[in-house]
């Protein structure tokens, strides 16, 4: 991992909402929630960082569909981040990165919350709950096509282990395909030790 330049709370917010535009499971809910808000698609598609005011509408956005900023869901309990910086990772720093504390991705990592223990289990051929592997597959099968993401958001206490907190499909097929995770962009947020575990 190296640390190629300061980015921010505004930076993390487009990103993440950028990939969840993508996401089969939540695009139809964000676009309600823009839609409930009034917010235009091109406030994440022309989306302009130094504007202040579209940086507020996007926070908001965020807060109404996943709860960010409002002590809810996703974001119950989220740590204080203390710096932002936008970091490189390659395969070398899988093994450093892990799942938040849910239920699902317990079971598929064999409780290790590790991405490359769930690649072994979906390589195996296990179902989690009932829900098919084909979705992490065909990301998979995306990536070593050359296919590219908005950039994944970590946290971390200490700049050695990392916590998801957005992008565990992505990184479930980046450990199915391990030899393309290489000078992959990711936003780190720095938190204390102690709210990073309360959360995860």
């Amino acid at each position: 991992m190296k640390i190629l330049c300061k980015s921010s709370e505004d930076e993390m917010i487009l990103e993440f909402l950028k990939a969840e535009s993508r996401s089969e499971r939540f695009s139809e809910q964000l676009a309600e929630s823009m839609k409930k808000l009034g917010m235009r698609e091109m406030l994440l598609t022309e989306a302009d960082l130094s504007d202040e005011k579209e940086n507020a509408q996007r926070k908001k956005l965020l807060g109404e569909f996943r709860g960010y900023g409002e002590n809810r869901e996703m974001f119950e309990r989220f740590p204080k981040v203390s710096e932002w910086n936008l970091c490189r990772f390659s395969g070398t720093d899988l093994e450093r990165i892990r799942y938040i504390d849910y239920s699902y991705w317990n079971e598929l990592s064999a409780g290790t919350k590790k991405p490359l223990f769930a690649a072994e289990t979906i390589g195996n051929g296990t179902e989690i709950f009932g829900v098919s592997n084909e979705g992490f597959l065909r990301v998979a099968e995306y990536i070593r096509g050359g296919g590219t993401f908005p950039k994944l958001f970590f946290l971390t206490a200490d700049y050695e282990n990392f916590v998801i907190v957005e992008g565990h499909q992505r990184m479930t097929a980046y450990a199915l395909a391990p030899e393309c995770f290489k000078d992959v962009e990711v936003i780190v947020g720095r938190c204390s030790r102690e709210e990073l575990e309360q959360w995860m």
